[in-house]
């Protein structure tokens, strides 16, 4: 095979998806590489658990891997993909609820910074934002499920209204009254410590 055949690079997602289709290793290592961190974030968005993050993430595309056969290239590849995402976290949910488990404590993942701005190494400054991180994600866990996730996919991870209802399988209405009243609800339960 030519050199330029191994290469994944540049390679639109659907192309490597439907090569991931057909067993190829290499392009779903590339997908992986594209989309982990994207799905690691999204996982701590809803959970606030750094370990369990990872941990679903893998699942994600553990599950992503052995479905492979049944990918049809319609719609984008991050809507398929945190497809997969949104219903592993309901079925995470699920086993909870049943466990009686309310949410494991985490910690706040250093590679993701919800706040904008610049890292500074003052204590004051960092203090200050690790306040405003745990008001933040207090603030989305008294969210719904259903809008926490449209904010975390719209907000956090850039996905289009389109995506996310492709991804949540509901109408692009149900899924911008969903981030309406997500923000609404975030203004109020922030309204003294940030404009959103």
């Amino acid at each position: 095979m030519p050199s330029g055949m191994n290469s994944c690079e540049g390679t639109p997602d659907t192309t490597l998806m439907l090569r991931v289709r057909w067993g190829d290793e290499r392009a779903f290592g590339e997908l992986h590489g594209r989309y982990c961190r994207r799905i690691t974030d999204f996982f701590y968005g809803m959970s606030r658990d750094s370990q369990a993050s990872e941990d679903l993430c893998q699942e994600t595309f553990l599950r992503v891997w052995k479905l492979r056969t049944r990918y049809a290239a319609t719609g984008s590849f991050p809507a398929y993909l945190f497809a997969f995402a949104r219903n592993i976290w309901l079925e995470r949910c699920r086993q909870l609820r049943k466990r009686r488990v309310v949410r494991l404590a985490g910690t706040m993942d250093e590679s993701w910074q919800p706040v904008a701005g610049t890292k500074s190494n003052h204590p004051d400054e960092a203090a200050a934002r690790a306040e405003v991180e745990e008001r933040i994600f207090e603030a989305l866990d008294r969210l719904p499920n259903e809008q926490r996730m449209v904010f975390v996919m719209r907000t956090i991870q850039g996905l289009s209204i389109e995506e996310i209802a492709e991804a949540m399988q509901c109408p692009m209405n149900t899924v911008r009254s969903r981030r309406l009243l997500a923000i609404k609800k975030l203004r109020e339960a922030l309204k003294n410590l940030l404009v959103l």
